[in-house]
């Protein structure tokens, strides 16, 4: 990758061959931050200053600010920065290898937690204790 590539949120994606800010890419999406991936998914979620320059064969995430208005948490853009991921990877706007949700093609078998149950007798004698007592029963008679 000799460009600079940005990814919008909608999967939309621009290739810029000449050096560009921030701010400059700011310019036509006003209610936007500009992002890399390690700071899409950092806890602290802080976008690029305005005077940054973009740097050729990186690849940036251009999001509304609306997104992070919210109460939402790193884990929350996992998902997001996955998908953009791999549309900047591929290069094309609408891949359908790339999907929201995807995991592993194979699927995963169920597993079911479990957990030992004890279990109390109530009232009720064992097959043991009545042969226990049996025995002692006989001891006591003969």
């Amino acid at each position: 990758l000799k460009t600079i590539r940005v990814v919008h949120l909608n999967g939309h994606v621009e290739d810029f061959d000449h050096p560009i800010s921030v701010h400059e890419l700011m310019a036509k999406s006003q209610k936007h931050f500009v992002f890399t991936h390690a700071q899409l998914l950092s806890a602290a979620s802080k976008p690029l200053n305005p005077d940054t320059k973009l740097e050729q064969g990186h690849i940036y995430y251009l999001l509304p600010k609306s997104l992070f208005q919210s109460s939402v948490s790193p884990m929350d853009l996992v998902p997001i920065a996955r998908k953009l991921s791999c549309i900047a990877k591929s290069g094309a706007t609408n891949t359908t290898s790339c999907k929201f949700g995807e995991r592993s093609n194979k699927p995963r078998a169920w597993k079911p937690v479990l957990s030992t149950i004890r279990e109390w007798s109530f009232n009720r004698r064992s097959e043991s204790d009545l042969q226990r007592n049996e025995s002692q029963v006989q001891e006591t008679n003969s």
